[in-house]
């Protein structure tokens, strides 16, 4: 085995100029050898491991994100010729490489790719049933429940990428069979739909916020308007038409008010009980993620 081949689990430092290699397509590519496509995933991954572990808010997620979906359609493009021992091998390192993000305080770029992580982990499952995936699903659990808690829409592709990974992987199974599916029910009720519409109520809110903070500058402006209009009349006695129009443009602006007020009420309820109801899955992914850590566990206890 070549050398190139043995330090495929090894990361390199690369030079922050430097630009890895980057499949543009791979229609052009020919079939590759198993050395040559370890030596470009390879490639990825030192690109990856190097970026992400610069813990700082100038990482450029979108790059990342491309490239990494560039590896699975590498991998799914059958031209990569990877065998067993080269899938284990990229699969420990990328495994390797997102189980860093457990461990820092900032793991916006780990949850930022994410999906990315976990189309790989199925693109290879598809061929590949014979690695032990439950470190790989664990973290996968692991960043969907984080993604759904920073409330971003890629936790339903991260599930769904799991639930695409073949039944014949034994943690499969087993989360099948006791949890994957309360996860589907929730979401055919509807709880992936649950931050847009979370989102549009807030946004209903800050609108009506806005019309009854324009309102009650109105209000304010023509009230005293009035009063000095009153306060210059030299005859109390005698009240103008002017003055009585005015008065009723300000009772209709205050009745509006009171509409909006109302209308902004009933939208803070449905955006609480819609909070609520994202609190509920939340804190029922982050239990079947624990649970699920712990069977892991025990079901392997000979790993470390």
């Amino acid at each position: 085995m070549s050398k190139q081949y043995q330090d495929y689990s090894t990361a390199v430092a690369l030079d922050e100029r430097e630009i890895p290699f980057r499949i543009e397509s791979v229609d052009k590519l020919p079939e590759l050898a198993q050395e040559e496509s370890c030596h470009i995933i390879k490639q990825y991954f030192d690109h990856l491991e190097s970026t992400l572990t610069q813990q700082n808010s100038n990482i450029d997620i979108d790059q990342l994100r491309e490239m990494l979906t560039e590896v699975s359609g590498f991998i799914r493009s059958g031209k990569s010729q990877i065998e067993d021992d080269g899938y284990i091998r990229m699969l420990n390192r990328l495994t390797r490489i997102y189980a860093m993000g457990i461990r820092v305080e900032d793991d916006r770029a780990f949850t930022g790719t994410a999906v990315n992580f976990a189309d790989i982990l199925e693109t290879v499952s598809q061929t590949y049933t014979g690695y032990d995936y439950s470190e790989s699903i664990g973290l996968l659990l692991h960043y969907m429940n984080k993604l759904f808690n920073y409330r971003q829409e890629g936790w339903i592709d991260v599930f769904e990428h799991i639930l695409c990974m073949p039944d014949s992987i034994r943690v499969m199974q087993m989360l099948k069979e006791q949890h994957l599916q309360e996860i589907q029910n929730w979401v055919e009720e509807g709880v992936d739909n649950l931050f847009a519409i979370w989102d549009e109520q807030l946004e209903v809110i800050g609108n009506l916020n806005d019309e009854i903070y324009d309102l009650d500058k109105l209000i304010l402006q023509q009230s005293n308007l009035l009063s000095r209009q009153a306060a210059s009349q030299k005859d109390t006695s005698i009240i103008s038409l002017a003055h009585i129009r005015d008065s009723h443009s300000i009772d209709k602006l205050r009745e509006k008010r009171l509409e909006l007020a109302t209308a902004r009420e009933g939208k803070l309820e449905l955006a609480d009980l819609l909070d609520a109801n994202i609190q509920e899955f939340g804190d029922r992914l982050t239990e079947i993620r624990r649970s699920t850590q712990i069977q892991l566990v025990w079901s392997n206890p000979n790993k470390p």
